[in-house]
């Protein structure tokens, strides 16, 4: 879910529990409480799911490329010691 829904949601919500006293500045409030919740968000420094996603595939792109790398070392280091006990 998007941040912006959240916050509307939110803002919603918190305008419905208002108090009947207060209902006739709920607007005022509720775009209060949103603009303090974006703020809030923006500070936190929160990723969408589709940048979430993006980077988890990264990751498990890099980490397949890190295994490989790996797998080749292990191989070179095996030639390497086959060499070594040849000239030996």
């Amino acid at each position: 879910m998007a941040i912006e829904q959240v916050v509307n949601r939110l803002g919603q919500q918190f305008g419905e529990l208002l108090p009947a006293n207060l209902r006739g500045v709920r607007g005022e409030l509720e775009n209060n409480l949103k603009i303090l919740l974006r703020d809030a968000l923006a500070r936190m420094e929160l990723l969408t799911r589709d940048e979430f996603d993006i980077q988890q595939s990264l990751l498990a792109r890099t980490r397949s490329k890190v295994e490989a790398l790996e797998q080749q070392i292990k191989v070179l280091e095996a030639q390497l010691t086959a060499l070594e006990q040849k000239t030996s």
